[in-house]
């Protein structure tokens, strides 16, 4: 481990960043940890030069009773608050969508209420790979909130700015889930979701299952239930972020639409134009929904996510730096 250097070794290094704080009209004492990532990158040296003047920052601050911001932890720190508020506001734009997304009609109800779930899930921070491995008997209802058990252990909470709870938006998507686990036939799933009712299920015995199951553009779910791929997964959350209505493609079954699901079939997403047996509302509603989400973002200024990606940049740049820094040279 490196000797600590005493505090005149650092003068220089100081006196510097002071002046820098200065001419930028920030604090110098105490500090920021993304003030300390600015002046690195306003003032570009080699490692050994940024880590010494990290070090002098840290020094100062030591000093004068202050935690060091050039620290590995305050930057670690800095850097989680940034992408938990990104992760936040992300989780308000896909709920706003998944709450008005179409739960009532046919084809058009199955993709709305599965979308929504696969929406609320990724807003709640679930990877792609984790919704598709996610079983549904992992997932519970607790007043309005959406418990996951199992190795989640995640509360998603209702939110009040929202129309549709959290305990709602699933509820829906596990009545098709349910009824098609007993009655995996097309038609007589359609007649439920085409009177948006279904019968009281609550003495049906509960089996595992996928909670992300493909769909294709008939309706068809296949049986016995397989999950859909994390690409598939990404590929819908995706469609409703950039405005591109989700595509749906598939093998066009072998049976009438009467027949059990049992064919083996795929859903992707292609960049190639389907034809789609939708009610054509449900693009319309797809795009009030996002419509509805960016209004709902309107106090967000629409820079936030270039200044975020620098502020990101800079300070994972700078913890990155910092790693090989000895704790006694901080």
């Amino acid at each position: 481990m490196a000797p600590t250097r005493p505090a005149t070794q650092y003068r220089y290094d100081w006196a510097l960043f002071v002046d820098w704080c200065a001419a930028a009209e920030l604090t110098s004492l105490p500090a920021t940890p993304m003030t300390v990532a600015e002046f690195l990158d306003e003032n570009p040296a080699g490692d050994a030069v940024q880590r010494r003047r990290v070090s002098a920052i840290n020094r100062q601050h030591l000093d004068a009773d202050h935690f060091p911001p050039g620290s590995v932890t305050s930057i670690r720190l800095a850097l989680d608050g940034v992408r938990s508020g990104r992760i936040g506001r992300l989780a308000t734009r896909l709920r706003a969508i998944a709450a008005v997304l179409p739960t009532t009609g046919t084809a058009e109800a199955l993709f709305g209420r599965r979308d929504a779930v696969l929406l609320l899930l990724a807003g709640a921070g679930l990877s792609f790979r984790a919704i598709a491995e996610l079983d549904h008997t992992d997932v519970s209802v607790d007043g309005p909130d959406v418990w996951i058990g199992g190795r989640h252990l995640i509360r998603i909470p209702a939110n009040t700015a929202d129309s549709e709870s959290a305990a709602r938006i699933w509820n829906r998507w596990w009545e098709v889930l349910h009824f098609s686990d007993r009655y995996p036939s097309t038609s007589l799933l359609a007649k439920q979701l085409q009177r948006s009712r279904f019968p009281d299920m609550g003495e049906w015995p509960r089996r595992p299952g996928p909670v992300a199951v493909p769909i294709d553009q008939w309706g068809h779910m296949p049986f016995p239930p397989t999950p859909m791929t994390p690409d598939a997964i990404a590929a819908v959350v995706h469609a409703y972020l950039t405005d591109i209505p989700p595509r749906r493609k598939a093998r066009r079954p072998s049976r009438h639409i009467d027949d059990e699901n049992n064919q083996d079939f795929t859903e992707t997403s292609t960049t190639e134009p389907v034809s789609v047996d939708l009610d054509p509302g449900y693009y319309e509603r797809g795009v009030q929904a996002r419509s509805l989400a960016h209004t709902a973002m309107t106090d967000v200024p629409g820079l936030v996510d270039d200044i975020e990606d620098r502020i990101e940049h800079l300070l994972q740049r700078t913890l990155d730096l910092l790693d090989e820094i000895g704790a006694g040279e901080l």
